[in-house]
């Protein structure tokens, strides 16, 4: 009885909501396209990429009940720092600090951590990039950005080492087979993460793990993973309702039948 009551209230919302969609459409078109159009389209490209496997959080059973300290402006720093704890990790390699906000949450959060952060010297502008950069990133060479600013003058600072150079030129051999998990968060033209994922397969430790930012988001980032996902010894992950492809040598993600939460009419 309560299933037909739920599926009956949902076939009565539909042509309402159908008429408030069309209204919004003409009366908020920005906001349409901003909010709606582009998640959309997000979400689709997702569903397109036949290597990589969609998961929810609650396939990872590790982070459902982490505790972790964190800026509220991004959630998933936080749920980086809850696999990096739950599957104790030591090193932490970030390519792409800007403000630091990343690596201090993840070493906040993992009392054991020594982190490496890289960016380009503040003085370097992006037309000395070795690599061809995307409009979007060239805002991240603003004179005077506080690269790192989120962990200075932290306890959590000392566990911290905060690196200079490009990172299609910088020298990452003596962190190679070191590394637990490398954060993925540089330029992001098809070029510089192309670069950027050799020099993190080249780094990761026997248990490692990989974290792409801005996959789904980013064209990039994108073509990059779905490349390279089909030629990996293991899955390569996206997490719903984050920007993140994980590729990891250590088991995390439990399988679940689909919950659906909110269900769609039925007509």
């Amino acid at each position: 009885m309560k299933l037909r009551t739920t599926m009956g209230r949902n076939r009565g919302l539909l042509v309402p909501t159908l008429r408030g969609v069309a209204r919004g459409v003409v009366a908020r078109r920005a906001e349409f396209r901003h909010h709606v159009v582009r998640d959309a389209w997000t979400i689709a490209k997702r569903f397109a990429a036949p290597g990589v496997v969609n998961i929810e959080k609650r396939e990872i059973p590790l982070v459902m009940s982490a505790k972790v300290d964190g800026y509220l402006d991004d959630h998933q720093r936080m749920l980086i720092a809850a696999l990096a704890q739950g599957l104790g990790f030591r090193t932490f390699f970030e390519i792409g600090t800007n403000r630091g906000r990343t690596t201090w949450t993840v070493v906040r959060n993992c009392p054991d951590m020594r982190a490496y952060t890289l960016d380009v010297p503040l003085e370097r502008s992006a037309d000395a990039a070795e690599l061809a950069m995307g409009s979007d990133d060239q805002v991240f060479f603003r004179p005077g950005e506080a690269t790192g600013e989120a962990f200075h003058g932290t306890q959590e600072e000392t566990r911290i080492e905060q690196l200079w150079g490009d990172s299609a030129s910088f020298d990452f051999s003596p962190y190679a087979g070191t590394i637990d998990l490398v954060y993925i968060d540089g330029a992001h033209t098809y070029e510089y993460v192309h670069s950027d994922t050799a020099r993190a397969l080249e780094m990761l430790s026997p248990g490692g793990m990989i974290v792409w930012d801005d996959y789904g988001s980013n064209p990039g980032v994108y073509a990059v993973v779905n490349e390279l996902a089909p030629t990996l010894d293991r899955p390569v992950y996206h997490v719903f309702g984050t920007r993140m492809a994980i590729y990891s040598r250590t088991d995390f993600v439990v399988r679940r039948p689909f919950d659906d939460h909110a269900s769609l009419p039925t007509v």
